[in-house]
């Protein structure tokens, strides 16, 4: 459900106040957020580090063309793979529904980006707005996917394109930590949970995906899934260039498809 409120945009010139901003009104999403943020680097969404950024930036390029007039980053987070895409287009929106996020990206933005505290299912945006809308581990988090997705089919231009990252439901271990009667665990005390869906629905509060889930959402939403791949872990708390990363690169080529962490997928308009 979603309420009125006011909201901050923030432009190359300042910030701005922007009345009857559609803003989501899930606390349960925005307080895992908040609760998680040490295990993610201090509010830094998915983003760990450059490797991880530059990652799935390329493993998104394998699937999709980047680069264009607009783009829309839906759940921009802190902005550090909105920043990398901004250089591709000539201009970028931004939406996040947590405003903490959204108050430190606000603090060092590009100048073609703005920013709106804004829900993925009831956009302001007008029809066949966007080139690209990007949706980087976001889907797993979202109460209602069919909607956000007729959404981003609705502000995509006819050639546009929809590319997105989300936990492999192949990658054994939850990628989010594990519910137990009120506190987080780490996943590594529940291997295999993932892959036992009405279990892991109980015990997880974010989704995880499989090529054939993504398919059947597209098809519920106008969109058709076009092409994907997998990626593993990027390991960034590795040093740069660490041996481990070259056997786990060398590894990528061989078993992403079987045990991957992230689908990377690409979606287009059905019509």
């Amino acid at each position: 459900m979603a309420n009125h409120e006011v909201g901050e945009v923030k432009t190359g010139d300042g910030i701005e106040i922007v009345d009857d901003i559609e803003v989501v009104d899930d606390l349960r999403i925005v307080e895992d957020f908040a609760q998680d943020a040490n295990s993610i680097g201090g509010l830094h969404g998915s983003a760990k580090g450059n490797r991880n950024v530059e990652k799935r930036l390329a493993a998104m390029a394998r699937v999709a063309d980047l680069g264009g007039e607009r783009l829309l980053d839906i759940g921009c987070g802190t902005g550090e793979y909105t920043r990398a895409l901004a250089t591709m287009y000539d201009r970028v929106d931004g939406i996040e529904i947590e405003q903490t996020r959204l108050e430190l990206f606000q603090e060092d933005t590009p100048d073609n980006v703005e920013l709106q505290l804004m829900s993925a299912n009831e956009m302001s945006y007008d029809d066949d707005t966007f080139d690209t809308v990007v949706m980087i581990e976001v889907l797993e988090h979202l109460s209602d996917v069919p909607s956000a997705l007729r959404e981003v089919a609705r502000v995509l231009k006819p050639h546009g394109r929809l590319v997105l990252t989300t936990p492999s439901r192949r990658w054994p271990l939850e990628q989010h930590g594990v519910l137990f009667r009120g506190k987080r665990y780490k996943s590594i005390f529940a291997p295999g949970l993932v892959w036992v869906k009405p279990l892991h629905r109980r015990l997880s509060d974010a989704d995880a995906f499989e090529p054939s889930d993504l398919r059947r959402l597209a098809d519920q939403s106008g969109l058709v899934l076009e092409g994907h791949t997998f990626m593993m872990p990027p390991l960034d708390s590795l040093a740069e260039g660490h041996r481990v990363h070259q056997v786990t690169d060398q590894a990528e080529n061989y078993i992403k498809d079987v045990f991957g962490q992230t689908i990377v997928a690409s979606l287009k308009l059905a019509n």
